[in-house]
């Protein structure tokens, strides 16, 4: 790959997680794409944990994967250990998660972006984006005084813009270990009008795996029946490495204790907000000071490296503090330590001022995405990049953003989080978020989304084929459990397995016991699948299939229940607040609402219904007033169509892509 000067339908900047997917995704929709980055050994790179998924965040990749992301397929090739989360727990809050080879993760991605049709690689630091206030954007400088011209850009800095990196006393400029900052696109940024914020993540040390007695450490398994993330991946057969879990003394406590003064988040040498829910060992030790000890993962970065990442003791302690800390762990006494934990502290935009396309509202054309948004995660960055790729190309034909709604996925409860909540600290996808999480279990993921999916239109046609196939398997699945009957282990006659399956006490294993026509129809669905897919990938994932049908009857009061709220709401989440809207005059509404609806700009009454601080009280009068301005104004009333995407430009060049075709 290469770049000989051309101009571009679109420039992604940065090549982490969001960037991949971003890049990938408008390249494969037809268009001339540039990946900007540093150097191509940043492609795909895994500063942080090396795994994928976990609570709310595995949800993220499975959907990502339906919709025709690149994770799901990179975590199945690379990964060294799989389990499923919250095993004895209900269906809405089990999560996959897996351990990676890093390295082999990131080579995995290197090969997927280098091969990619219509994508160029370009190894610079983006400086200025060719841009100016109130207009839209049309391209990007690098710091070697090359301008590379594009219609729109996707930034995806992650943790570099202005990126500081601390351990203890020292400071030193980079967006993470080996990585330099990017200083330009800050200044850039408040140029055209954006505000930004300071927040702050960490890493932990790594150790040698070979100076750790194991023996007295408890070990951690992977899931005897592992399953990939993808649908699409076959041949799946994970090495499964083993984990270790350790806890933290009394003596580590004390240590963090003694030594706060010492550290950059107690001495104010941090102004950055950290994420809550992965807080730093020195946190934990102040703000929980009643627990006696706390969890360790001792996790492989590896096959091929000897790194043993310490999950639960992020920390900028100073080096020789961090080395006794480690040492104070039972197993860790002769540990060593091959990389220091750090803080980075880093610039980001706070996402009020981006559309739910991602879209940026003040500047055309410009989108962000990943942690440069708020948020913290790999997988919350994917899911950001494949949004943000796909609705810059519609955005390019003239076509309305796609926008998934949050009863339809998590993705969308993350961009709705995104459009509507005032992000103070990193943000982190949990099942908590999600109001509708029955209806958004990892096992139906291909279910709710095959039709999103033909909307967004990265999936090849034989890919969209499996997950039609699989729909069809799905409704003769349920057709069976319903019809089906049998006796009544309860007594009072016959009754159909779907009535027994909505009774508590009836269990999934308990399938075959009721009937052997579930293995029969498996085994006839199955055989289907081969013959008309010509063993595409895994089979129509038939292996899961029962489960979610099983989960979807089960359940089917509650989702029921679910489906009459989101029915219920759907008429403010359709009803659009016109461009012009002036909230200051509407003396009704408190003046917090007034404040927060006219800065962040709400699309739609439903949106404006989630922001943080608008009473319901003031939804009721918003609602009036928004619709009484429709009908005077003679409007009817309709679905948004995102702000500044394809009205007003349209015509830009030509309003069409020069090449190739509209994607389906």
């Amino acid at each position: 790959m290469g770049d000989d000067g051309r101009s571009y339908d679109i420039i992604v900047i940065g090549a982490g997680h969001a960037g991949i997917e971003a890049a990938l995704a408008a390249s494969r929709l037809g268009c001339r794409t540039a990946l900007v980055t540093h150097h191509r050994s940043e492609i795909g790179r895994m500063p942080c944990n090396p795994a994928i998924g976990g609570l709310g965040k595995g949800h993220l990749v499975r959907e990502l994967d339906v919709l025709g992301g690149e994770m799901g397929l990179a975590i199945d090739a690379t990964g060294i250990q799989f389990r499923i989360l919250n095993r004895r727990k209900g269906p809405a809050v089990q999560a996959p998660r897996a351990q990676a080879d890093k390295h082999r993760y990131q080579t995995y991605m290197a090969e997927r972006v280098l091969a990619q049709d219509a994508l160029d690689l370009i190894e610079g630091d983006a400086k200025t984006l060719l841009a100016e206030p109130g207009h839209g954007i049309n391209g990007v400088g690098l710091q070697n005084g090359r301008e590379v011209r594009g219609q729109r850009v996707i930034l995806c800095s992650g943790t570099f813009l202005r990126g500081l990196m601390h351990v203890g006393e020292r400071q030193t400029a980079g967006g993470r270990e080996g990585a330099a900052s990017s200083e330009g696109i800050s200044d850039e940024l408040r140029r055209l009008g954006l505000a930004l914020r300071r927040l702050k993540t960490g890493t932990p040390p790594r150790l040698h795996a070979d100076s750790i007695d194991y023996s007295v450490l408890e070990a951690q398994p992977a899931d005897p029946d592992a399953r990939p993330f993808s649908f699409r991946t076959r041949d799946f057969s994970p090495p499964n490495h083993r984990c270790w879990l350790a806890y933290t003394t009394e003596r580590t406590h004390e240590l963090i204790r003694e030594n706060l003064a010492r550290s950059p988040l107690y001495c104010g040498a941090i102004s950055g907000r950290g994420t809550r829910y992965c807080p730093s060992i020195e946190d934990k030790v102040v703000r929980f000071a009643e627990k006696e000890r706390h969890l360790v993962f001792l996790e492989p970065e590896g096959l091929s490296t000897p790194e043993i990442y310490v999950n639960g003791i992020s920390t900028s302690l100073p080096a020789d503090i961090q080395e006794a800390v480690v040492h104070s762990i039972r197993g860790l006494e002769r540990a060593m330590l091959i990389r220091y934990g750090y803080a980075v502290e880093y610039d980001s935009v706070p996402s009020w001022q981006v559309l739910a396309s991602l879209e940026c509202k003040t500047v055309p054309g410009l989108y962000l995405a990943g942690q440069i948004l708020g948020t913290s995660g790999y997988e919350e960055a994917a899911a950001q990049g494949l949004v943000a790729g796909s609705n810059a190309v519609r955005s390019l034909d003239g076509r309305d953003a796609w926008i998934p709604a949050r009863h339809e996925a998590y993705i969308g409860v993350l961009i709705d989080d995104l459009a509507t909540k005032e992000i103070t600290e990193p943000y982190r996808m949990f099942t908590s978020r999600a109001e509708h999480r029955l209806q958004l279990r990892c096992d139906n993921a291909e279910t709710r989304l095959t039709e999103p999916a033909a909307a967004v239109g990265l999936l090849p046609a034989e890919q969209m084929a499996v997950l039609r196939r699989r729909m069809q398997a799905r409704r003769r699945m349920l057709d069976f459990l319903d019809r089906t009957q049998v006796a009544d282990p309860a007594g009072g006659g016959p009754c159909s397995v779907a009535d027994l399956l909505r009774r508590p006490q009836t269990a999934i294993a308990e399938l075959n016991d009721l009937t052997s026509g579930v293995g029969e129809l498996m085994t006839q669905l199955f055989a289907e699948a081969l013959v008309t897919l010509d063993v595409h990938g895994t089979p129509l994932m038939l292996s899961g299939l029962v489960e979610e049908c099983v989960n979807t009857i089960k359940y089917s009061g509650y989702i029921d229940r679910q489906r009459r709220f989101v029915d219920a709401q759907a008429d403010l989440d359709q009803l659009a607040i016109p461009n012009d809207f002036d909230y200051s005059v509407l003396r009704a509404l408190s003046y917090e609402s007034r404040e927060k609806l006219g800065r962040m700009q709400p699309a739609t009454v439903g949106q404006a219904g989630r922001i943080d601080g608008v009473r319901a009280g003031d939804l009721a009068i918003l609602t009036v007033m928004v619709r009484r301005r429709l009908a005077e104004a003679g409007i009817q009333e309709h679905p948004p169509r995102e702000r500044g995407t394809g009205r007003e430009r349209a015509a830009d060049a030509g309003g069409r892509r020069s090449h190739g075709d509209t994607p389906a």
